[in-house]
């Protein structure tokens, strides 16, 4: 699936192509999933999708929003838990960005990183990996940035729909 004119200005309706370009390069992106979904469709499901280069299979952008569902708390848990499994400390304790980072230093996420958090609305889940030379530190501040521009290109979206 091909997504070089979204309707919304964003990759898959979800991510600033500025954003995405720094990663996958500047060029035509190939993408995976429906991107931006509904609100209806969120009550069962999330909107998500990957972004590659299209003439490449790598790096990778993973990007997955759901609904909070009115509980951002038991998010909050949740995420607290995930990130004491993986042995990692809980990096953002602000109740409206709430959660944690991970470096993933083998399997396929290798060399990558993870970004997961709550806000008041939304979970957010950004990975991104097999982006050479790259380090956490900048994998990291580019999810953040990615899950940010997701949340506010699902609102734009939403406003639409």
């Amino acid at each position: 699936m091909s997504n070089d004119t979204p309707t919304n200005g964003a990759v898959c309706q979800l991510v600033d192509p500025a954003l995405v370009a720094e990663i996958v390069g500047e060029g035509e992106v190939k993408t995976t999933g429906p991107g931006a979904v509904s609100r209806e469709a969120r009550k069962t499901g999330v909107s998500h999708c990957s972004i590659t280069a299209a003439d490449a299979r790598q790096p990778v952008i993973q990007v997955r929003l759901g609904d909070v569902n009115g509980d951002p708390e038991r998010w909050r848990t949740t995420l607290k838990g995930e990130a004491e499994k993986a042995g990692v400390p809980v990096g953002y304790e602000d109740e409206s960005w709430y959660g944690y980072a991970r470096d993933h230093t083998s399997g396929m996420y290798n060399p990558g990183s993870s970004l997961n958090v709550v806000t008041d609305e939304h979970v957010i889940r950004v990975t991104i990996y097999k982006w050479s030379d790259s380090t956490h530190d900048a994998r990291v501040d580019l999810a953040e940035k990615i899950a940010r521009s997701a949340e506010e290109n699902q609102a734009a979206f939403d406003e639409k729909s």
